[in-house]
């Protein structure tokens, strides 16, 4: 992503002037530097030379090394945040055909997760938090893939009969997103295991077909053999049924 792009994402419209822009541009530089060598591996001379800022900014601006790689994640939570709100007050809204609601909303979770919109750098900071399971990863994770999940868990749960405490239904859903997941933070292993060097638009929709065919399947019971069949939003006739082993 083009660096001009990438640093949009961070600075929205400052209430703060020239100090906002340097907070921004410190999290950037912090985004990176954590990703590629970890906190432990990550020194403030190194945050600061990568930002353009003397070492004193940090204190400064987020009072240490820790506060500003909680404000990195913050930054990237707030991001998820505003792509996935959307996506989750559109499940909640009453349809009269909940199977192509459902499938319409965890196509779009797909195409956001599997585009490039997002600086690489942000992927790297994020699956190296994941493995560490820190207090990073929590801030990333709960304010917004666990609300998708909850969210979606709610919808399949009333469009099969099923109680939201289903384990079994809570094991499909962490399926289905964890697929969807390795389009984003396992994207090399997806692209070598599939003989592909990139994902282009024919490849893309080759991955929605069946990204949709598996998420029809576990979530909803539904066997969809034709990739016809999954162009567009399933109709009424296609409502979903209660799985035969609920």
């Amino acid at each position: 992503m083009k660096s001009n792009s990438r640093n949009a994402l961070l600075r929205t419209p400052p209430p703060g002037g020239p100090s906002h822009d340097t907070r921004a541009r410190m999290i950037e530089a912090a985004i990176e530097v954590f990703g590629a060598v970890g906190y432990d591996g990550a020194t403030t001379r190194q945050l600061a030379e990568r930002a353009g800022v003397n070492q004193a900014a940090i204190p400064y601006h987020f009072g240490g090394k820790r506060e500003l790689y909680l404000a990195a994640a913050q930054a990237i939570a707030d991001y998820m945040r505003s792509r996935i709100e959307p996506l989750i007050d559109h499940l909640r809204t009453a349809s009269v055909d909940p199977t192509a609601h459902i499938d319409a909303v965890v196509m779009r979770f797909f195409q956001f997760i599997a585009g490039d919109a997002e600086p690489e750098a942000w992927t790297v900071f994020f699956v190296r938090c994941e493995r560490d399971a820190d207090d990073a990863f929590r801030i990333i994770y709960y304010q917004s893939v666990a609300r998708f999940q909850a969210a979606l868990i709610a919808e399949v749960a009333a469009a099969t009969g099923r109680s939201p405490d289903d384990e079994d239904l809570k094991v499909r859903v962490a399926i289905v997103l964890g697929a969807i997941s390795n389009f984003r933070t396992l994207r090399n292993v997806m692209l070598s295991s599939l003989g592909w060097d990139t994902f282009d638009a024919e490849r893309k929709q080759t991955l929605e077909i069946a990204v949709r065919r598996l998420a029809l399947a576990e979530l909803l019971d539904i066997r969809c053999d034709e990739p016809r069949n999954l162009h567009h939003p399933l109709g009424p006739a296609s409502a979903a049924q209660p799985s035969s082993t609920a």
